[in-house]
């Protein structure tokens, strides 16, 4: 009888799991999606920390070094603790960054608009630098956006619809892959001196 009742008792424990990450999960899924999320994470940090080593020579190397850096370290926080995605500090840093850059994009899109108005090159906005930082500014915002208010990168079981959610999860994968491809086209050949967004990286 004790021994019904202890079978009884292991049945009804919730299945755990343990993933590459070492999170305990609920499901197959949720470890997948976990390892998905920490790879996509040390790739964006990979790009925020070459994004503020370019910077480093402008001349606004002061504001645009830490704009990058900053997102940097949120993702390699992720990468070696992804639990700090429900910590309320972690969240509200997050959240004041994600203010303070919204803000300075703003100005951002005003200051481009204003460049294009006075150039004859219009078709490539990447040709200009106000271009570069406005899109680079939009990659920030988006990420932070990504890690604050979904929950691609949360171990608890998704209770929404999988399918917006594996949507979602592409989109993340190709923003963290598409900004380093386009870099990586410069260093081949001489297209650094044809493709616009590849302007000025090697002087």
């Amino acid at each position: 009888m004790n021994k019904v009742a202890v079978n009884s008792m292991s049945n009804s424990k919730p299945n755990i799991l343990y993933n590459p990450l070492f999170e305990p999960v609920d499901s197959q899924y949720t470890a997948r999606r976990m390892v998905v999320w920490k790879l996509i994470n040390m790739i964006m940090s990979v790009f925020f920390l070459l994004a503020a080593v370019a910077n480093v020579n402008d001349y606004d190397w002061y504001i645009w070094v830490p704009i990058y850096s900053i997102p940097a370290f949120f993702s390699i926080f992720l990468v070696l603790k992804p639990a700090l995605i429900n910590n309320s500090v972690y969240n509200i840093s997050v959240s004041t960054v994600l203010v303070m850059y919204s803000g300075y994009f703003i100005y951002l899109i005003v200051v481009f608009l204003q460049t294009i108005q006075n150039s004859k090159a219009v078709n490539n906005p990447l040709i200009h630098e106000e271009g570069r930082e406005t899109v680079g500014m939009f990659i920030i915002l988006l990420w932070l956006v990504i890690s604050r208010f979904t929950s691609l990168g949360r171990p608890e079981p998704i209770q929404g619809n999988k399918g917006l959610l594996n949507g979602l999860l592409v989109l993340t994968i190709s923003l963290a892959v598409l900004p380093i491809m386009a870099w990586a086209v410069c260093f081949i050949g001489d297209n650094h001196k044809h493709i616009g967004h590849c302007n000025g990286m090697f002087r």
